[in-house]
């Protein structure tokens, strides 16, 4: 039996599966690389599948992630800050978006049978390694530090309580200045992860704010560049965008 044969005939997933297939057609493909990984395209939708320790859980995680993105979430595709450098946004985006969907879907991968530490993938044992480098690299700006931070308050995964606790407190103790910044970010999830909205854009607005709550030009966006300024929102004061000839 397949990889993915046997995940789709695991009884916790199949009215998850079911519930999914009802509001979209989906496909599977045999990921290239070494991640699970989902996408939606109007009334399409793919799951690419890789071998991994627990296939049944890794697809559960991709069928929520569909899930919520059929109930209204909307994927933060883009954007640009006068808070981050615009060659770090992307990866900023990439960490926020995968993050606030994690927290919105964790409760309900545990309310089908699975556990904490299959939450992520087989690669998330690096999380530690990474995490400590970052530190190790004494970051000179909150902004630096925010993207990490957020990847440590993720739920589940594999680090143990007191790696946790460890990455944790060093986080806090980089600079006593952004203490207060950081447990407001720790709380925005929180609140996240509960609220009953699908809507992120004021958890969004509220974390950029409390990294640098004065004349913060920030966008993001749900489509791409041609989707200025209306298939998106700003962060606090709206502004337009001129391109510059090269």
């Amino acid at each position: 039996m397949s990889v993915i044969d046997k995940a789709r005939s695991d009884p916790r997933i199949v009215p998850l599966l079911k519930s999914v297939q009802q509001k979209v057609k989906l496909r599977f493909e045999k990921s290239a690389g070494s991640e699970w990984l989902s996408s939606i395209e109007g009334e399409r939708a793919v799951i690419e599948y890789a071998g991994c320790r627990h296939p049944s859980a890794a697809l559960a995680q991709e069928l929520l992630l569909l899930d919520l993105q059929l109930s209204g979430y909307r994927r933060i595709r883009l954007g640009i800050s006068s808070v981050f450098d615009q060659d770090a946004m992307p990866g900023f985006i990439s960490v926020l978006d995968h993050e606030l969907q994690r927290h919105k879907i964790h409760e309900r991968f545990l309310a089908l049978g699975f556990t904490p530490d299959q939450f992520y993938r087989d690669t998330d044992k690096d999380a530690f390694p990474y995490l400590n480098q970052v530190l190790q690299t004494e970051p000179d700006s909150l902004a630096r530090i925010v993207p990490p931070f957020l990847m440590l308050l993720a739920p589940g995964g594999m680090l143990t309580l007191e790696e946790f606790q460890n990455l944790y407190d060093r986080f806090l103790r980089i600079n006593k200045a952004w203490v207060k910044q950081l447990l407001t970010i720790e709380q925005l999830l929180k609140d996240w992860a509960k609220a009953d909205t699908l809507d992120q854009t004021e958890t969004v607005r509220q974390l950029m704010l409390s990294i640098d709550p004065k004349r913060n030009f920030s966008w993001f966006g749900f489509k791409d560049e041609s989707g200025f300024p209306d298939n998106g929102f700003f962060v606090s004061e709206a502004f337009s965008v001129r391109v510059v000839p090269s």
